[in-house]
């Protein structure tokens, strides 16, 4: 059972239709029933009586919501109780991104923006599980900030995307890269070693259907979530990898990596890296953030 199940009861509950429900619960129609649904399936009976208008409870719906408040109230505190505890000061600004990005993009932005930050202090999460449930977290005050790639993956619902604001940091490149030695001593006839993003990462959605649309002469032999695994192997010589540019910089001016197919531009990947917040930010610290990120990012480079 998902406690957002008992939200929609309570909202369904409310409303009296599904749709209006739905609506307010930022969710598509047919989801929001498959939860209701689903919410039934785990009581073991029928919470609502469909056939009448508007919809109502049944006798073991009507019976369930003293349970269902009592279980909300205790999240609520739980929630609250917490998420002042991840809060050190009134000047906190807790961000969610991917880990490439805590790892190479935000200290560059920090130090970019080192007077415009002053006073602030920066939680960072650099792991990003369930995108819906981060920009709900964003609406619900328990995260501020939220970096992600602006790809179909990665964005708000329709029903959401009014209540965020948004930012366009920066244009990336995701690159294929590959040691010099490697490129040397590589049969001109095999395919290349290849080094593969795991299954449901958002990069792995971004390579995966280049790939196949150009039939590059590739042969799989690794895989990983993290970009910095991949730049480790390739400097070995491993194989073959798609990389961010902000992740390979030293490399790229050390001579560790080139860039692989160079007389295909196609093979190169570009997106957008963008910040979302709230449009309605609770505290301060994360209107001065916001307005230090929008003043840098404007600045030409």
């Amino acid at each position: 059972m998902e406690f957002k199940w008992l939200d929609d009861f309570m909202s369904l509950r409310e409303l009296g239709n599904f749709s209006a429900a739905a609506q307010a619960r930022y969710v598509t129609q047919s989801a929001f029933s498959r939860r209701i649904q689903a919410l039934e399936v785990w009581v073991g009976v029928t919470l609502f009586d469909r056939t009448s208008y508007p919809i109502e409870l049944t006798e073991h719906g009507k019976k369930f919501v003293p349970y269902v408040e009592s279980l909300l109230e205790m999240v609520k505190v739980t929630k609250d109780d917490f998420s002042q505890a991840s809060l050190k000061t009134d000047k906190s600004v807790r961000i969610v991104c991917l880990h490439s990005f805590a790892v190479n993009l935000l200290p560059r932005l920090f130090n970019q923006a080192e007077p415009l930050f002053e006073g602030l202090n920066f939680a960072v999460n650099p792991s990003v599980q369930g995108i819906d449930n981060h920009f709900q977290a964003l609406l619900d005050n328990s995260n501020d900030i939220l970096f992600a790639y602006n790809t179909k993956g990665m964005r708000p619902s329709f029903l959401i995307e009014n209540k965020l604001d948004r930012c366009l940091v920066c244009k990336e490149s995701i690159i294929p890269v590959i040691s010099p030695q490697l490129l040397k001593l590589h049969p001109d006839d095999q395919n290349y070693p290849y080094l593969a993003y795991s299954e449901h990462t958002f990069l792995f959605n971004a390579v995966v259907p280049l790939i196949e649309r150009i039939k590059l002469p590739l042969e799989q032999i690794f895989e990983t979530t993290l970009s910095e695994s991949l730049i480790k192997m390739a400097v070995n010589g491993a194989g073959i990898a798609w990389v961010p540019m902000h992740t390979i910089e030293y490399e790229l001016e050390q001579g560790l990596l080139i860039q692989a197919f160079p007389e295909q531009p196609e093979t190169v990947i570009s997106l957008d890296v963008v910040c979302y917040r709230s449009k309605k930010p609770t505290r301060s610290a994360i209107n001065q953030f916001w307005q230090g990120l929008t003043q840098i990012v404007a600045q030409p480079d």
